[in-house]
């Protein structure tokens, strides 16, 4: 009787792991069955936003389900990941990752949380090139790189720049940059690359390092005169642009890119099938030309890969920030 009660027991555990077992293949295989929040922590109108509310609209229409877009922005865009990270790992809620977040944890007092442990890639989007623009309306006499130095060396107190933030990839290539040149330059950061560009626009600042998503429109309009791009070789948007190469600048040639994450307890398959999607939506042609309408170069890499990048990046940009002493103390 005691072996036979053992056995039903066992019976009964192996019956109700299978039943778990099916009813999670189910779950996966019914997933999306509902709308997925996109959290994006960046303000409207910057790179990552437009970028994003492209692959937004694409997304909802691979998988057949509304994608809700949330800005979110904040403390260099760790208040939108900190929500993304507080949220349920089900698939159900999903976040634009970006330098900003990136290297939120090495120059903020206390560190908000950490991409090893606290997030699950779910694919590299796209990399886009940094572009330094000044505006032609208050500062007519720099047209290109050697202009601007000598304007920075003429001011007793440099010249001031914004970006899209304290920690950005553009700023620390730009105080990468001041440290080669030997020059006095002042950051003003802003809430996103978009005030940054209003700024810019009314004159408080003298240039901005900024992704070109932010201001290829500005560019093209003429309000914005580019004088320099930070990749090997020039751009087709920008083909009168040299490259910070070009004007033998060797600091900086760091890339800007944007991916896609979930909460670290989202299943690996829900995972896979997000990712799936954003690799079937960076191949569609209609997608790609609005991404690079707006400076985004549609760069597919599965969960693994931006896992890496994420780690080999990291490794890199804490480096700068000690060696610049860029982290703040309170």
């Amino acid at each position: 009787m005691k072996l036979f009660n053992k056995l039903s027991l066992l019976s009964a555990i192996a019956l109700s792991q299978a039943f778990t077992a099916h009813v999670a293949i189910a779950q996966a295989d019914d997933f999306p069955n509902k709308s997925v929040n996109y959290i994006i922590p960046f303000p409207p109108g910057g790179p990552t936003d437009v970028a994003g509310r492209v692959m937004a609209e694409a997304l909802g229409k691979e998988l057949k389900q509304t994608v809700v877009v949330e800005n979110k922005s904040g403390a260099s865009g760790s208040i939108g990941m900190n929500q993304l990270i507080r949220s349920k790992g089900d698939g159900y809620t999903i976040a634009s990752l970006a330098a900003p977040s990136l290297t939120a944890p090495f120059i903020l007092a206390q560190a908000p949380y950490d991409l090893k442990t606290d997030i699950k890639p779910i694919g590299l989007a796209y990399i886009t090139p940094l572009v330094i623009v000044v505006n032609p309306k208050t500062h007519p006499e720099i047209k290109d790189m050697k202009s601007l130095i000598e304007a920075a060396k003429q001011n007793k107190e440099g010249l001031n720049y914004t970006t899209s933030g304290v920690g950005s990839t553009a700023h620390l290539a730009v105080e990468m940059i001041r440290k080669e040149l030997n020059i006095d330059m002042t950051h003003i950061p802003f809430r996103g690359s978009a005030p940054g560009v209003t700024a810019l626009l009314g004159g408080e600042v003298a240039f901005m390092y900024s992704d070109l998503v932010a201001v290829l429109t500005q560019i093209k309009a003429g309000n914005l005169r580019p004088i320099a791009v930070n990749t090997d070789q020039r751009i087709e948007e920008l083909p009168d642009t040299p490259t910070l190469k070009e004007e033998n600048i060797q600091a900086a040639k760091a890339s800007s890119w944007g991916g896609l994450v979930a909460p670290k307890d989202t299943p690996d398959s829900t995972i896979q099938v997000l990712s799936n999607a954003l690799k079937v939506v960076l191949e569609n042609e209609d997608v790609k030309s609005r991404l690079k309408a707006v400076g985004a170069y549609p760069n597919y890499s599965d969960p693994k890969t931006m896992q890496e990048t994420i780690a080999h990046d990291s490794a890199i940009w804490s480096s700068v920030i000690k060696e610049n002493n860029l982290r703040q103390t309170n």
